[in-house]
């Protein structure tokens, strides 16, 4: 990724001592980090000098958004939005369902952040460490195991009204077979009395002498 004389991508090897004095100067811990340099997405200028950093690692289907350090003031906002638009992409990439971040500012909150309540924190892998108040998360997709189950309640839903239908169709059915039924007796029965008016209404031929 390319915009205004910067380029974004992850870091290497080559990467290690620009990164290390970005550390240095963002006042992180830079003996801690530059063991995990390889979770490092960079802003590098035309001559491969570092402007900015995030961290972001994976933990199952969950990741973490840390260690952001950007060296020029002037262009903070720019090269913040641009590795938050690397992060989330290669968070879709790779499947996560959660993002978690310990990183303080409106940004996050700006960018669809939360308080991670007790609630949501159970759901934090301890590979990313401790549940504490200081942490906010953004929930990209919902896990496999809600999508299950809130399949199997859709599915039972429709059983339900599935079995709902027959019933009344089968109700319906034999309401109609009675009725049918009476209608045949009740012409059974207007015919037979026809039959007897017409027999009383006709004529009684003269007994011959």
């Amino acid at each position: 990724m390319a915009s205004s004389g910067y380029t974004i991508r992850r870091a290497t090897l080559d990467d290690l001592e620009s990164l290390r004095g970005l550390w240095r100067e963002s006042r992180l811990p830079e003996y801690e980090l530059d063991k995990r340099f390889t979770e490092f997405q960079i802003a590098v200028d035309s001559h491969d000098w570092i402007l900015a950093a995030v961290g972001l690692r994976f933990a199952n289907h969950h990741g973490e958004v840390h260690s952001l350090a950007i060296r020029r003031a002037d262009q903070e906002a720019e090269l913040r939005d641009a590795l938050w638009e690397r992060v989330l992409h290669l968070a879709h990439q790779q499947g996560i369902h959660r993002l978690w971040t310990r990183l303080p500012g409106e940004f996050w909150t700006l960018s669809g952040f939360t308080t991670a309540w007790a609630a949501v924190l159970k759901e934090l892998p301890a590979t990313l460490g401790a549940p504490a108040d200081t942490w906010r998360t953004l929930k990209l997709r919902e896990e496999p195991l809600k999508l299950i189950a809130a399949e199997e309640q859709l599915e039972a839903f429709l059983e339900l009204e599935r079995l709902k239908t027959d019933r009344l169709l089968r109700r319906s059915q034999v309401l109609k077979m009675f009725a049918t039924a009476f209608a045949a007796v009740l012409f059974l029965v207007v015919l037979g009395a026809l039959f007897y008016l017409l027999r009383r209404g006709r004529p009684t031929p003269p007994r011959q002498p």
